[in-house]
């Protein structure tokens, strides 16, 4: 028995539009593909092929991995460490940051730092902790105790120079102005100090060598030695100091007048917490800037929520019994900024963070937090289409010599969000170079998505 098929002439219409559209979309479709497929043949470029890199890029609608190419090998990542530095916060701190603990005993306060970087710094302007202590000072004595800080001021694994560069500034249970003074030298030579307590602390020196405003000051001492050089404009800079008990007691009582002592008092379990700055503000600061101060601070008040006491190494291990565990490969952690080349972490790893922070903190706050590429942070000048054009890159930097990383998000032309981590180690190209490929690369991925 024959049957015999009709059909009307919007049915045949119908089936040609149908099969065209199909058959374009799968051409569009391979294309696409054969971009991210040939991927790997740009490693043997002249930039890259004498050095090592690890690119993944991971589809966050489909929850594949579109592309994996060193995926599981280790890479000092530089500042992406900051990325588990955020990480550590979604994870542990409340939505205001910890600014001090305290006990009351009789006609006494004893207060221990919890790693706030935000007192009295420049940025963030929080003089709620003076507030605090006058307002307690009316019918107390106040003592401060530093014997829950169980870290150093450098970190393992940086270099020893590192102290007297502003990327380098200590870590300390009390912060205080940003462990930093600022100086600043204006037309007539003459140099004006902030905090202006370190203002007896500075001496001239011509034999600074130097052909512009230089500052030097030596390991573990807080006198500073400065040669303006040939200076006919406001030139400031900032210089770290060395963080003391017998420091930030005299900084408190220069600020508020108040007489603070510091004794070895053990930290109770009953203490109170102060709380103060919105930890949103700092975690921009922190991603955008990539601020190296603010990280480590970070990890220390994280300890201090969790165990009382300050110690980067101690909330390390605890995210890693408790969080990298179930990642697919686990971290060498050492530091919250980066600065160590201790750190190890794959690709992998740091898909597997955003990915869990993009879901704590949201994804409009944390594209807002991170980098923002042609618009903010240190991706201001690169993944610009045009200067009307919306951003498309969200991520974190990491640069140290011969090592240039970044990680975070693309939006696609089309609408689609990838999640990525490109890392870039020893290589002899300049930064600049790496950079550059990278961006055309990405920018590339935005456009045909």
């Amino acid at each position: 028995m024959k049957i015999k098929l009709i059909y009307s002439k919007k049915t045949l219409f119908f089936l040609v539009v149908s099969f065209y559209f199909i058959h374009f979309f799968s051409f569009a479709q391979k294309k696409e593909n054969d971009y991210i497929n040939n991927l790997t043949q740009v490693f043997q470029e002249d930039c890259f092929k004498d050095s090592f890199h690890g690119f993944v890029l991971y589809d966050l609608d489909s929850s594949k991995y579109l592309f994996e190419y060193n995926a599981d090998k280790y890479f000092t990542p530089a500042s992406n460490v900051k990325i588990a530095s955020l990480f550590a916060a979604t994870k542990i701190l409340n939505k205001h940051l910890p600014s001090l603990s305290y006990f009351e005993k009789g006609d006494s306060l004893i207060f221990w730092g919890t790693g706030d970087p935000t007192f009295l710094h420049p940025i963030f302007n929080n003089s709620a902790v003076i507030d605090f202590l006058l307002l307690k000072s009316k019918n107390k004595k106040l003592y401060f105790s530093t014997t829950n800080y169980d870290d150093h001021p450098f970190g393992d694994g940086w270099a020893w120079e590192d102290y007297r560069t502003t990327y380098g500034i200590e870590k300390s249970a009390f912060p205080i102005y940003g462990n930093a003074v600022y100086f600043e030298a204006d037309p007539s030579c003459e140099v004006e100090v902030f905090p202006p307590f370190f203002q007896d602390l500075i001496t001239e020196n011509s034999k600074v060598k130097t052909k512009s405003f230089r500052i030097e000051r030596k390991l573990g001492i807080n006198s500073f030695e400065y040669n303006i050089g040939d200076l006919y404009y406001k030139n400031g800079k900032s210089f770290p100091f060395h963080a003391t008990p017998k420091l930030i007691t005299t900084l408190l009582k220069d600020k508020s007048g108040l007489e603070i002592t510091h004794i070895d008092y053990p930290m109770p379990e009953n203490t109170a917490t102060f709380y103060t700055t919105k930890a949103d503000k700092m975690y921009k600061r922190m991603m955008q800037q990539s601020d190296n101060f603010l990280a480590e601070q970070t990890l220390l008040m994280c300890s201090a929520e969790l165990f009382g006491t300050l110690s980067s190494r101690r909330v390390i291990e605890y995210l890693d019994a408790n969080y990298f565990n179930k990642f697919y490969n686990k971290p060498r952690w050492v530091d919250g900024s980066g600065l160590s080349r201790y750190n190890l972490f794959t690709p992998r790893n740091f898909v597997e963070m955003l990915k869990s922070i993009r879901k704590d903190m949201g994804e409009k706050k944390l594209f807002e937090t991170l980098a923002i590429g042609g618009e903010a942070g240190t991706l201001r000048r690169r993944y610009e289409l045009s200067k009307n054009s919306k951003p498309f890159l969200y991520g974190k930097t990491g640069t140290i010599s011969n090592n240039h990383c970044l990680s975070g998000f693309i939006v696609t032309k089309s609408g689609r969000k990838f999640c990525f981590s490109f890392q870039n180690n020893h290589h002899r190209e300049s930064s600049r170079t790496i950079g550059n490929k990278m961006e055309e690369i990405l920018t590339t991925i935005y456009k045909k998505y």
